[in-house]
C-alpha cells in the first residue's frame, strides 16, 4: 500500500506531463472540473488528509471535518493554480508522510477518528482513501485527455 501511496504522484506527473497550459485549464465535458482543477483539488485533498492521518496518530480518536469539495474549487480558484507546485506539493506531503506510516506498529493501523461525514475511520482506512483518491482522479484525466484528442 504504501509503495502505491508514493508511486501515484508519479502517475499522475505523467498523465499531465504532456499538456499545455490551455489543455490543463480546458473543460472538455460538460459540467466536469478541468484537469488542472482536479489537480488543484488533489494537492489541497493531500494536505487535509495528511493532517488526519497524523491526528489520528497522534490523538485518541480524533473528530476529522469533512471538506465541500466544490466550495474548494471556486473558493481557491484552482484553474489559476501552478500544476508544478501542486504536484511538488503532493509529492512532499506523501514523501513526508511515508516514512512516518512505514515507521508505525502495526498495531497504530488500528487507530480510529471519526469522520464528520464518514464515521469511525482506522488509520488503514485513511491510507487506502487518500491512496485510492488519486487513483480515482487518474481515471478522470484520462477521460479529459481523450475528450482533448490527447488519447486514443
Amino acid at each position: 500500500m504504501l509503495e502505491t501511496f508514493l508511486s501515484d504522484v508519479q502517475d499522475l506527473r505523467a498523465a499531465v506531463s504532456d499538456m499545455t497550459l490551455e489543455q490543463l485549464q480546458a473543460r472538455p465535458i460538460p459540467g466536469k472540473w478541468s484537469t488542472l482543477e482536479v489537480i488543484g483539488h488533489l494537492s489541497d485533498a493531500e494536505q487535509y488528509w495528511a493532517d488526519r492521518i497524523k491526528r489520528t496518530i497522534g490523538m485518541d480518536n480524533p473528530l476529522l471535518m469533512g471538506v465541500d469539495q466544490d466550495r474548494y474549487v471556486t473558493a481557491f480558484d484552482y484553474n489559476t493554480r501552478d500544476v508544478e507546485v501542486e504536484l511538488q506539493l503532493i509529492e512532499w506531503t506523501r514523501r513526508q508522510l511515508a516514512p512516518i506510516l512505514r515507521n508505525l506498529p502495526e498495531s497504530a493501523w488500528q487507530r480510529t477518528a471519526v469522520h464528520s461525514e464518514r464515521g469511525l475511520l482506522t488509520l488503514r482506512q485513511q491510507v487506502e482513501l487518500t491512496t485510492q483518491h488519486i487513483r480515482g482522479h487518474l481515471v478522470h484525466i484520462q477521460e479529459k485527455r481523450k475528450a482533448l484528442g490527447l488519447e486514443d
